[in-house]
């Protein structure tokens, strides 16, 4: 594999070392719960994992760049800026994706879900109503089998609870 010249290439050995802090942070974000479904089910599992696969390929991607150059003379804040500017987008879908998982307590689910898809949609530049209507329709499909297919439950919202009472705030928290 020849050298590249990118300085983009440095981003791996960010990524690789803000995945070694975050898997470190693990125990300190999450608590165990019990739960008679077995230990793939902690709240744990699924960001470590994810991480771990993370962390595996940018050391891949590390180990190799840093073979191939020698050089880590360039390696600095700069640097990373550069290497940053190339994935404007994803870094914006990920402050997305955050802002979307914090609102999903404040507005609910279903609101939340319906706003991000349409952020990722005038994102993608697709702004017809087709794509509005179909984003809309999908994001009732997800909460239907979430909620009635797979019985999915998340906190109560809020929202609701300052606006709604009674069979209302029931039927508020348990489908949107």
């Amino acid at each position: 594999m020849a050298p590249t010249e990118k300085k983009s290439d440095y981003l791996f050995i960010y990524i690789f070392v803000i995945t070694l802090i975050l898997i470190l942070l693990y125990p300190t974000q999450t608590k165990e719960m019990t739960s008679s479904r077995g230990w793939f089910t902690q709240p744990y599992v699924a960001p470590l994992f994810g991480l771990s696969i993370l962390g595996v390929f940018s050391f891949i991607k590390s180990v190799l760049y840093i073979k191939n150059t020698h050089d880590l003379s360039d390696f600095s804040f700069d640097v990373l800026m550069t290497a940053l500017s190339n994935y404007r987008v994803m870094i914006i879908t990920s402050v997305l994706f955050f802002i979307y998982v914090s609102s999903i307590s404040l507005i609910g689910f279903f609101f939340s879900t319906l706003i991000f898809v349409h952020l990722l949609l005038w994102l993608s530049r697709l702004l017809s109503p087709f794509w509005s209507l179909w984003a809309f329709l999908t994001v009732i499909g997800v909460v239907l089998i979430f909620r009635v297919g797979v019985n999915i439950w998340f906190p109560d919202v809020a929202l609701y609870e300052a606006f709604f009472e009674g069979e209302l705030l029931w039927f508020m928290n348990k489908y949107f």
